[in-house]
């Protein structure tokens, strides 16, 4: 049972404080919530996060609002350390060994809207990789947590 409406959309991602807290309250009920290895499992294992990931980035590339931003990034280290954040997030045996958050997008000036254009391809690709609900709400949750450290600059809409 998913408890985050198939409709969620970026405004919730915006204020992922509402998203994290609404998930947050969930487990505090004590509703049983899959573990973090059965969302390994249901993302793919790493061959499964690794085409999730090339989906997210060839989004993220195609996308006019925020391409700009990785315009002078290594891709292909970009995916290897999506692929290991992701496969540890979701209870793999990757271990993310990057940057923190909050170093990684240092001086980058990323708005609200940027960072919900962002998550919105992180949507659209799970979608296209068939990922479970409940899977898709349980790493949706754990980005909008990061918020607060990726959103640096405020814009037109954030």
């Amino acid at each position: 049972m998913s408890f985050i409406p198939t409709s969620f959309r970026l405004s919730a991602v915006a204020k992922g404080v509402a998203l994290a807290a609404g998930f947050t309250a969930v487990a505090m009920m004590g509703i049983s919530t899959a573990s973090a290895q059965d969302y390994y499992a249901q993302y793919g294992g790493k061959a499964g996060i690794t085409k999730l990931i090339n989906t997210f980035v060839g989004n993220v590339a195609s996308d006019p609002h925020i391409n700009y931003y990785f315009a002078h990034t290594n891709i292909p280290h970009l995916k290897y350390e999506l692929v290991q954040q992701v496969c540890m997030a979701v209870g793999g045996p990757c271990k993310y060994t990057g940057l923190s958050m909050r170093k990684a997008h240092e001086g980058l000036h990323i708005t609200t809207a940027a960072f919900n254009y962002l998550a919105q391809d992180m949507m659209d690709a799970m979608q296209t990789q068939k990922i479970p609900m409940s899977a898709q709400n349980y790493l949706i949750a754990i980005l909008a947590s990061m918020e607060p450290q990726i959103v640096t600059a405020n814009g037109p809409l954030g």
